[in-house]
């Protein structure tokens, strides 16, 4: 049986640890971004920032790395989530983050000063606290606690993002969760209370049970279930108090505890535009951002948000606020390729639905980007001849959204010994995949095969200044595959070995020698 009971859980499902994922939402860029689009201006140098329930603590670090002249402070309950993030922290040699195990409650029942990585007490003093994914996950009794923590740590002026599963987007896994919760009591683990729900879902497909006609999206979430990571799965659906939550509930938690309502930091969903005409004038004609926000929820049949609030809402005056979004720079991602799409158009998936878009107005704007050191969003307007500078902002927000374009800092740092503790931890079998990537404040994406190339293109502590040779690089995986398997997906197919696997781990490590090298160089990642 099951014991992911025990009383200092609180009802969170805590017998496996959570994944080791990437969140671009909560970069400092992507939050002072979204709230600039507000008209609140946040700090990128210098700044406090707080991870509410950090979990493995692997994106926090991605941060911490990039943003050395910083402080970032990560609380978990999970004892071996906090092992792991100090453990990696420690061999990446950062000095300016610091993990605490603790629940909320613990905190709010006994506020205990805490503490930055440089002894700062960080009461009152964060510019940006972010929770991703636990409030719908937790008791009313620890979010309440999380709520309070998160009012008592920010600044006036400072950030708060939340990301949480929401009505009436996942009414239709309510079933699901429920029978997961009860095949718990006697599953030997929470991987076995979710196959054995899967199963007996799909049982009642094959003999046609009217939930799956009552309750479309059903099918789509039991897909889902059954091909994402297990480490995601158990920890969404094992939690007793699970429970998707209303945006007006939310607003309501946030009032109690001096946040304000301020807006999105999922980017296509700040354009009204983007929705279809006749639910657009609904939702605008609504002055309540209680009611608006509900019946967006309801128009769009959100699962999951990701809102801003803030501790004080004083925005930048009109004119300021339009300066310095036209003097923001963007520079083109050189790790994403514009989709080639269909006929000229390229179709984006928003909340509304998806979306299709001219796709040379979104090659211009990433050409005008590729300049070295990027181009001001001002600059971008008068050279792509939009009509205005809204017309730009949201096309470069949709863009930014999509990974294609990204926010340069003006001073970038260097994160080569994080990335090569995670290149050696991947070779050695860790899930990590993402690099942080210093020169935007963001991460890329990274596969087994560039892991292995970066660990053996290492000299000591450091990576080379001139890129390895190829034919060095691939005499190197020719001895290492004689132990190592390395396969490679060509066409839908894993191959590892013949011609096309050899032709295809040739052009691989071309790629990894010359431009991700550049690229790698560039933006402080190497």
């Amino acid at each position: 049986m099951n014991n992911s009971s025990a009383a200092w859980q609180h009802g969170y499902y805590a017998a496996d640890g959570y994944t080791y994922g990437y969140y671009r939402e909560m970069t400092p860029t992507h939050l002072a971004w979204a709230a600039l689009l507000q008209g609140e201006v946040m700090p990128l140098q210098r700044f406090r920032y707080v991870d509410l329930g950090c979990g493995q603590g692997f994106n926090l670090i991605l941060l911490a790395a990039s943003f050395p002249d910083s402080q970032f402070l990560g609380i978990d309950f999970m004892p071996a989530h906090v092992r792991h993030a100090r453990k990696l922290a420690e061999d990446a040699k950062l000095t300016n983050i610091r993990f605490v195990e603790a629940d909320f409650m613990q905190l709010a029942q006994d506020p205990v000063s805490l503490l930055d990585a440089s002894g700062g007490d960080l009461d009152g003093q964060v510019d940006y606290a972010v929770a991703h994914g636990i409030a719908s996950w937790v008791s009313p009794t620890v979010r309440a606690s999380l709520w309070a923590l998160a009012g008592r740590l920010l600044r006036p002026g400072g950030l708060y993002y939340t990301s949480y599963n929401t009505v009436p987007g996942w009414l239709s896994a309510q079933p699901f969760q429920h029978l997961v919760r009860l095949n718990l009591r006697t599953a030997v683990d929470g991987g076995a209370a979710i196959r054995k729900t899967l199963e007996a879902f799909a049982r009642l497909e094959e003999v046609k049970a009217p939930i799956f006609a009552a309750q479309p999206g059903l099918k789509a979430r039991l897909k889902s279930a059954g091909e994402l990571d297990m480490a995601y799965v158990t920890q969404e659906y094992n939690n007793q108090n699970w429970q998707p939550q209303y945006v007006a509930d939310m607003m309501a938690e946030a009032g109690a505890v001096k946040l304000a309502w301020l807006g999105t930091a999922t980017l296509p969903d700040a354009f009204d535009g983007l929705m279809p005409v006749a639910a657009a004038k609904l939702i605008q004609a609504e002055a309540d951002p209680v009611m608006r926000e509900s019946l967006r929820d309801i128009a769009t049949l959100k699962a999951f948000r990701r809102d801003l609030y803030i501790k004080g809402k004083a925005p930048a005056w009109a004119g300021q606020r339009q300066r310095q979004v036209a003097a923001t720079r963007f520079v083109s991602s050189p790790f994403m390729v514009l989709p080639e799409g269909s006929n000229g158009k390229l179709e984006l998936a928003t909340t509304a639905g998806k979306i299709s878009f001219n796709r040379g107005a979104f090659k211009s704007v990433l050409d005008i980007a590729a300049q070295p050191g990027g181009a001001s969003l001002n600059d971008i307007q008068l050279r792509t001849g939009d009509a205005s500078l809204a017309d730009t902002v949201q096309k470069v927000s949709l863009m930014m959204d999509a990974g294609w374009i990204q926010i340069p800092l003006a001073a970038p740092a260097n994160a080569s010994r994080l990335n090569l503790a995670i290149a050696q931890a991947v070779r050695d079998g860790a899930p990590y995949r993402a690099l942080a990537v210093p020169g935007v404040g963001q991460a890329t994406t990274i596969d087994a095969l560039k892991a292995l190339l970066l660990a053996e293109s290492a000299q000591g502590a450091q990576f080379p200044a001139k890129a390895p040779a190829v034919e060095g690089l691939l005499e190197k995986l020719a001895q290492l595959r004689r132990t190592v398997t390395v396969s490679l997906e060509i066409e839908g197919a894993k191959h590892t070995e013949g011609p096309v696997f050899d032709a295809e781990l040739e052009r691989l490590v071309r790629e990894f020698s010359g431009p991700f090298w550049q690229a790698g160089k560039s933006l402080g990642m190497l």
